[in-house]
């Protein structure tokens, strides 16, 4: 099965599964939750409506499907247990909208306008969990939770740049490919600080956080911004 195909039909079985789904889902890795959706066996030639079966012949589709699943995914692995049952209530009624699409360019809206209201929750999700360190000097030890490039949905930094993200929800990101995190591991313990805060930035858009790193097991260092552009940037 063609690999973008198999990622990009992650969406589509988490949808299904959203509707007996309990708490557990936020203790499984995305990773290791990926290959036992995959093993249910759901594949493009089994697609069962007419929407997934556009969404399986349409790359740009396939890719926004997988850029939800990814929002979705760590939305509900990360959020507070109280807030999941909603999570997984907004998700069915998106995919009734979703699926009430006549035509591919509703259905391309109906999932930027989802990965869009995903990634603002996970953005406030993460916010309470970087509450250690807010203030500018705030240190915390926490662990490695993702690695990957600065594009795509890979597990590793490529030519494109790096992207990296802690336990304790601090995302960091390069147009590098920095050697040091591409040598970290999932898991590896980290020490992330604070170090500079943006300045002058609209209410809402506080990018630009910068933090100072060292992995705990290597001993290498880096520091770099939270966001691909400072705050007011595009």
């Amino acid at each position: 099965m063609n690999r973008k195909i198999r990622a990009g039909l992650l969406s589509l079985l988490w949808a299904r599964l959203a509707v007996g789904l309990t708490g557990s889902i936020a203790s499984v890795a995305i990773g290791e939750q990926t290959e036992r959706v995959t093993a249910n066996g759901l594949t493009c030639p089994r697609a069962a409506t007419r929407v997934e079966r556009a969404i399986c012949n349409d790359p740009k589709l396939v890719q926004q499907d997988t850029y939800m699943a990814a929002a979705y995914a760590g939305l509900v692995r990360h959020a507070p247990t109280a807030t999941r049952t909603a999570i997984l209530r907004d998700q069915r009624a998106w995919l009734v909208r979703r699926d009430a699409c006549r035509d591919t360019a509703c259905v391309s809206k109906a999932y930027d306008d989802r990965s869009t209201a995903l990634w603002q929750q996970r953005e406030s999700v993460d916010r309470w969990r970087r509450r250690n360190v807010a203030r500018v000097g705030q240190c915390e030890t926490t662990t490695i939770d993702q690695i990957g490039p600065r594009l795509g949905d890979g597990t590793r930094p490529d030519d494109s740049g790096t992207s990296i993200t802690f336990a304790n929800g601090v995302h960091q990101v390069s147009y590098d490919l920095e050697r040091a995190i591409a040598r970290s591991r999932l898991g590896d313990r980290a020490r992330v600080c604070l170090v500079a805060l943006p300045r002058h930035c609209p209410p809402g858009d506080d990018r630009g956080r910068s933090y100072a790193v060292t992995n705990l097991r290597t001993g290498a260092h880096w520091r770099l911004f939270d966001s691909q552009h400072l705050c007011g940037g595009a």
